[in-house]
């Protein structure tokens, strides 16, 4: 029986041992499995996950995100795949530029001033607009003005032509020649050059079928004489003539051409440089006035209109 006993308890001691052993390989065996898949001792406060990777063999070590310094603020934008913010540069705002409307500045732009008052003569400082052009006859075109109220309306019950420079603005009266009894238009030719004519009646400068001036006209010859050397001393002056229908109308054209010569010469015994003086003769072709009326009746103050010197500065 002892020997029995014997066996039986080496017997114990060697399944003991063996389980002993089994035990500490199933234990070796798992170990490194429960640090890298369990959750972690929530009593240390640290993630277990976090822990394998940091320790695992191989691995690299962990990195931590830097920001690239930068001269300017800087705003922080999410980074879905880790939560972390990325820095993103602000232009500095001197770099920044606003698109410019071309338009608009040209539209806010102020008008250039205007040089010429004749240029202006609603004074709201612009140059009066133009609509068309008229021809006065003898080479001379000018255009005519948009706004008519700047045109004085015809008086004493006169009906200007289509060709009239009736049609032309007139510059304000002008001190000098308050008293002297003549019609004052300004225009401009197409090709931008001023134009400014003073009309005197021949009724005023002649008696009637003569060309030689009246006594009487030297007065007024005398103040538009002194306006034209004050205010054009270098501009070249064009004596125009021009009769009524009344006659042959060769006989007219003769008579216009000796008036425009007469008064000419009277401007140029008044002072005037010979040297700027032309004349020229229009007869009965370029009227300012109509002389019938539309129920037929003749127009003696039409005709009366129409006999007429111009004389042309510019």
């Amino acid at each position: 029986m002892p020997a029995a006993t014997s066996l039986t308890g080496r017997r114990s001691r060697r399944l003991l041992s063996a389980r002993l052993l089994v035990t500490s390989l199933v234990v070796a065996a798992s170990a490194p499995w429960s640090v890298g898949c369990s959750g972690g001792d929530p009593s240390s406060g640290h993630d277990s996950g976090a822990s394998a990777v940091s320790d695992a063999p191989g691995a690299p070590p962990p990195t931590t995100p830097t920001t690239p310094a930068t001269t300017s603020p800087a705003t922080t934008a999410p980074d879905e795949s880790t939560g972390a913010t990325e820095p993103t540069a602000i232009e500095p705002a001197s770099m920044v530029t606003e698109p410019t409307d071309a338009a608009s500045s040209i539209d806010s732009a102020e008008p250039a001033p205007v040089s010429d008052p004749l240029d202006d003569l609603d004074e709201d400082g612009t140059r009066d607009e133009r609509c068309g052009t008229v021809d006065l006859g003898g080479g001379l075109v000018v255009e005519t003005l948009c706004n008519t109220e700047l045109v004085p309306a015809p008086e004493n019950g006169v009906v200007a032509t289509a060709g009239s420079l009736l049609l032309l603005p007139s510059p304000t009266r002008w001190d000098d020649l308050a008293d002297v009894d003549a019609t004052i238009r300004t225009a401009t030719t197409p090709d931008g050059h001023r134009v400014v004519i003073y009309v005197l009646g021949s009724d005023t400068l002649f008696d009637t079928g003569s060309a030689d001036v009246r006594a009487t006209a030297t007065p007024p010859l005398a103040a538009i004489a002194a306006s034209i050397t004050t205010r054009f001393p270098d501009a070249p002056i064009a004596v125009r003539g021009a009769a009524d229908s009344v006659g042959e109308p060769a006989a007219n054209q003769v008579l216009s051409e000796r008036r425009a010569t007469a008064v000419a010469g009277a401007l140029a015994t008044l002072g005037i440089d010979p040297a700027r003086l032309t004349a020229v003769g229009l007869g009965e072709d370029h009227p300012v006035a109509e002389e019938q009326l539309p129920d037929g009746s003749v127009s003696d103050i039409g005709r009366q209109v129409n006999r007429r010197v111009e004389i042309v500065v510019g």
